[in-house]
């Protein structure tokens, strides 16, 4: 490293790290590396999205670090994962019809030859053949039962293969499933969220984004610990997602807060269902069986945008978050829409 470089790294280090002692932010490896970015300033998407938390939450949680690390540090890495896993799944969806085809036809081969194996004992043991045509019967039969033998041993090695790579096929399936959904509630997270968005704007078809913030989740967990705060949000995103049902898709957004994709849906249609979710999640109780806590008092804010033809995806979001911070000044518990 060049002494202009040293002195720059240096400089950058020393901003980096009071931030993360200011904003809460535990000094690891893991979290420098994004502060790090934030101080260098290489990558203003990521500086954007870190202003606006700070700005919007006041400190940036372990959870929104790793949120934004996954939205902003982490896609380069995961594009070449996903291209590996495709081309993965594409050739072990090869391997395993050819392999189903080799097992049906290895199958159907061991069934004729043991077949003609039994004719030819049977001949051996019936007809009236001898010199030369003995020894040629008894060859054949010998070749015949070596031949069965080894299609036998094939079959359980081509079978043991097919097992193998069913399971590897399990297991593509459940990394697929861990790439696209939040390990804590299940639903869908943020990367799918952005992806599916960007199909979304290319439509030219009504579109509705809800922002949802749980109120007041930072007392939850000063309060009741953080597991008590999973469960919450666990539970939360189950009532969402039953309140949505077949209209949208609910996404984990980062931290406490969620987004709900409404397509061919009008603002008005998407009012009446951020309604019915905050009136659910209002009547709402979670009890930490352990302790036996209760928290009788969750409720959320809401945020709504409807799409606007030619619009960037980043400024759709932004109304969201705009009408989602007029309902959080307005004094939470409420659904906002953006009205243009």
């Amino acid at each position: 490293m060049s002494d202009y470089a040293f002195f720059q790294a240096t400089k950058i280090f020393k901003r980096a790290v009071p931030l993360m002692v200011k904003y809460k932010v535990p000094t690891t490896p893991h979290y420098f590396s994004l502060w790090y970015t934030y101080c260098a300033g290489t990558h203003q998407q990521l500086n954007d999205a870190v202003d606006d938390t700070v700005k919007r939450f006041g400190s940036c949680s372990p959870a929104q670090c790793d949120s934004l690390i996954e939205s902003y540090l982490l896609d380069d890495a995961k594009r070449e994962v996903d291209n590996f896993r495709k081309k993965l799944e594409s050739l072990v969806a090869d391997m395993g019809q050819s392999i189903d085809t080799t097992v049906s036809d290895t199958q159907a081969f061991q069934t004729i030859l043991n077949s003609s194996v039994n004719r030819l004992e049977d001949v051996e043991s019936h007809a009236d053949i001898s010199g030369e045509g003995q020894v040629v019967l008894q060859d054949l039969l010998k070749g015949s039962r070596h031949l069965l033998e080894a299609t036998t041993q094939y079959q359980l090695q081509v079978t043991t293969q097919k097992t193998e790579i069913d399971s590897l096929k399990s297991q593509l399936q459940e990394y697929e499933k861990q790439a696209t959904h939040d390990a804590l509630t299940g639903t869908l997270n943020r990367r799918a969220f952005d992806k599916q968005l960007n199909v979304f704007l290319l439509e030219k078809s009504e579109l509705c984004l809800v922002m949802v913030d749980i109120d007041h989740f930072k007392a939850f967990n000063d309060e009741f610990g953080h597991q008590m705060g999973d469960q919450v949000l666990k539970i939360v995103a189950q009532r969402i997602e039953k309140s949505v049902e077949d209209n949208g898709m609910l996404y984990r957004y980062g931290g406490e807060e969620f987004s709900v994709l409404l397509p061919k849906m009008s603002l008005r249609g998407a009012f009446q269902i951020a309604e019915k979710v905050r009136k659910s999640l209002e009547r709402l109780s979670v009890t930490d069986k352990r302790s036996g806590q209760k928290i009788n008092s969750i409720t959320a804010s809401f945020g709504i945008a409807e799409r606007s033809i030619g619009e960037e995806g980043s400024q759709f979001i932004a109304r969201a978050d705009e009408a989602l911070y007029d309902a959080k000044h307005r004094g939470r518990n409420r659904v906002m829409p953006m009205v243009r």
